[in-house]
Parts: C-alpha cells; sequence; structure tokens
C-alpha cells in the first residue's frame, strides 16, 4: 500500500507539472470575457454581447464608458432597494420571533436563519461582482477617461464594499466554526445574532449613498453640455493623497482608516514612554504629562498613550475632515499656517510630516510647534524620498534646521 502510495503521489505531481508546462501556451482572457465574467451575474440580463465588445475597446470614447457606467451603477441601486425592503421584512419577524422566547439553538435550526442568509450573501455577492467589474473599467478606461473628482468618488464607494465582504465572511466563519451565525461562544440571545447581517446592510447602505456621488458628478457633467449637444470632461488623472501643503485628501484618510493603514511605531512609542515616566498615582481625569501630537493622522499615538491613564495627549491633523473621519479624536489644524492654539502642552510630537510641508513652510511650522511646547519637543523627518516627500532632509540638515528655529 505504501508504494501505491508514493506511486500515486508521483503521478499527481507529475501532472501537476505538466499542468503548469500549459500555462504558457493558453490563450489569455480577453477584454471581452474579463468584463463579461465579471459583469453577468451583475447586470448580465440587461448587458448585451455587444456591450462588453464596445468595453473591451480600449480606444472607446470616455463619454461612452461613464454612460455604461452610470447605467449599471443604476441597475445596482434597484438590486440593493429590493435586498433592503427584503432584509427589513425578515428582521421584524426574527425580533418578534425573539421577543417571544425563541432560542439561539431554534433560531438557528428554522428557515427564518436561511431565509435571512440569502439575501445578505446574495447581496455581498453582487458587491463582489460589482467590484469586479468597475476594476475592470478601470484598468482599461481609467487612464484616460476618470478624472480625479470622478475617481475620488468611485474610490470612497469602493471602500465600503471592502467592509461589507469583511462582515459577510465574519457570517460564512462563525457558521463553520461554530455552528452558529455570529462570533459568540454562548449566547441565547437571538436579537444578538441579528448584528452581522445588519453590519453588512449597514455598510451596503453607506456604500450606497458613496455611490450616489459619482451619479450625481455624472449628472453634473450631462448638464455641462454645449450647444452641439457634446459633453466637455475634465482632464483625466490621478486622486490626489494631498494638498499643496502637505495636508492628506478626504480619500488618503478614508483609505487609511478602512484599511487600518496608519502606522504606528511600537519601539518608539516604548521610547516615548521611558522618556515621560510616571510620576506617582494620578486623580481620575487628571494626567502627569501633555501631549499635542500635530500631523497626527487618524490619532493612534494619541489612541494609545491615552489608553495607559497616564498622558493627556490631543491629536491635529491639517485634513480638513479630519475631526469627521477621526469621531471627533483628531482635530483640523494645519502646520504650514501660523496658530497659537491659547495653551500650552509639557511636550509636542510631530512625527514624519516636515518631510511633506514644502521648504518655503518650514519655518512656518517649526515656529507653531516650538509656539506650543514648554518643556521639549520629539520630531523625526524623514531624510529618503518618497511619496509626497517635497523636503526631505538627511540628519545633519534637519538638525541644524530644528536648532535655529526651535531650540533657545
Amino acid at each position: 500500500m505504501a508504494g501505491h502510495a508514493r506511486l500515486a503521489g508521483a503521478l499527481c505531481l507529475v501532472g501537476w507539472a505538466s499542468g503548469l508546462g500549459d500555462l504558457g501556451t493558453r490563450r489569455p482572457a480577453e477584454l471581452e470575457d474579463v468584463f463579461r465574467n465579471a459583469a453577468s451575474p451583475l447586470v448580465g440580463d440587461w448587458l448585451s454581447s455587444g456591450s462588453f465588445a464596445m468595453l473591451a475597446d480600449q480606444q472607446l470614447p470616455c463619454l461612452k464608458v461613464l454612460v455604461v457606467l452610470d447605467w449599471v451603477a443604476q441597475k445596482l441601486h434597484e438590486s440593493f432597494s429590493h435586498t433592503r425592503e427584503n432584509f427589513n421584512l425578515w428582521k421584524d419577524i426574527l425580533v418578534a420571533k425573539g421577543f417571544q422566547g425563541q432560542t439561539s439553538h431554534e433560531w438557528f435550526r428554522s428557515s427564518n436563519y436561511y431565509s435571512l442568509l440569502h439575501p445578505i450573501m446574495d447581496m455581498n455577492r453582487i458587491c463582489t461582482h460589482f467590484m469586479e467589474f468597475i476594476h475592470a473599467v478601470v484598468m482599461v478606461h481609467g487612464e484616460r477617461c476618470l478624472y480625479p473628482e470622478l475617481r475620488d468618488a468611485i474610490g470612497a464607494s469602493m471602500l465600503w464594499l471592502v467592509k461589507v465582504s469583511q462582515e459577510a465572511h465574519k457570517i460564512q466563519l462563525a457558521g463553520i466554526y461554530h455552528s452558529r451565525y455570529a462570533l459568540y461562544e454562548v449566547s441565547t440571545d437571538v436579537l444578538r445574532h441579528m448584528l452581522p447581517p445588519v453590519e453588512v446592510l449597514h455598510y451596503a447602505a453607506k456604500f450606497a449613498d458613496a455611490f450616489s456621488e459619482v451619479r450625481i458628478i455624472l449628472d453634473q457633467l450631462a448638464d455641462k453640455r454645449d450647444g452641439t449637444r457634446g459633453v466637455s470632461l475634465p482632464a483625466a488623472g490621478p486622486s490626489r493623497t494631498e494638498d499643496d501643503g502637505g495636508a492628506f485628501s478626504d480619500m488618503t484618510f478614508i483609505v487609511r482608516n478602512l484599511t487600518s493603514s496608519w502606522h504606528l511605531d511600537h519601539a518608539l512609542l516604548a521610547s516615548l514612554v521611558r522618556l515621560w515616566p510616571s510620576e506617582g498615582p494620578v486623580e481620575a481625569g487628571q494626567c502627569h504629562t501633555t501631549i499635542a501630537d500635530f500631523g497626527a493622522g487618524g490619532g493612534h499615538y494619541c489612541n494609545f498613550l491615552n489608553k495607559t491613564g497616564e498622558y493627556c495627549c490631543h491629536a491635529f491633523d491639517g485634513s480638513p475632515r479630519a475631526a469627521y473621519y477621526t469621531s471627533g479624536l483628531v482635530q483640523t489644524q494645519r502646520l504650514d499656517e501660523p496658530f497659537d492654539l491659547g495653551r500650552h502642552f509639557d511636550w509636542v510630537i510631530c512625527l514624519e510630516v516636515m518631510e511633506h510641508i514644502p521648504a518655503s513652510h518650514e519655518a512656518i511650522a517649526l515656529a507653531n510647534l516650538r509656539r506650543h511646547a514648554t518643556r521639549g519637543m520629539v520630531l523625526s523627518w524623514s531624510q529618503h524620498g518618497g511619496a509626497n516627500h517635497v523636503n526631505a532632509r538627511d540628519w545633519t540638515s534637519s538638525q541644524k534646521v530644528v536648532e535655529a528655529w526651535v531650540c533657545d
């Protein structure tokens, strides 16, 4: 038997290797197939074969690309509206059952469970194909046809689809791992198990609302037709991640928040805690060290320091909607413009920010930092070229600049 097993394994390996060899001779998918595969589950009943061939034309006029994009978005909204209506109906039934004392075990075995699961996963499936379709449109036509305002609106809406997918996968994982509908080991609360599908619906609604901005932009474009019924499209180009003063754009903030990609240097945090040692017990609501973090991004450093109970850290960032995107954790304050908050902090930190501020405004930024610090400042200044690093300096150069403007 052992010999047969080894032989079978060898044959499988040979077959697998020969299959790899075929990859080099296979015909790659045509662009038409790419669009058809993505769109068929989504709008296959409405888009003809000619539409897929048209989208595969890499020289297709941009106006036609945008018309198809708007049309598909309309169909997606119609589908979501139907799912929302059904979901609310099933939710009301389940809530009523929950208040009647139905246990979780009974609920999981009932037809209500499957009735609710179906529209939720159907919505997730639609979102997945829509993301694939939009990605194909952008890859083939985006460089020619998508201008920054439209690209930003599409990108912001797509990020909510990421959350839809995450929540749907949590439901699937819970069912596989726990044989339950949610990630709770023990629960007899049916209503508690309603939370995961409600979250899917919540993020799907966020997506629908965000993508409506895409349709508004396209409608405004149609309203700008000239006398010949033509439309003058804005110049295509990438999204801006920062403004001229180094402040993050809304799109950058949204991406980093939803993808949890704010950088947090734990080694640096450990050093800061050693730099600011505890001075004994503090009363509730008090702290032994006050800190201001300028250029704080999502406020991740202050969030950590505040949780220790030892520090009072206040976060500021130049992004105009920082407070909105961080639920008030970060307040908007530009460094490249003179300001006075009317208060001082023991320490000021400014990490990997100065390289984003133009050299013509660095003196203003450093003076702002110095104005608000009473005991000292922790500043890091990148010496490497990078995305939007318009003012990178090496160690010697940055040290001289800081000493000239900050040190007494």
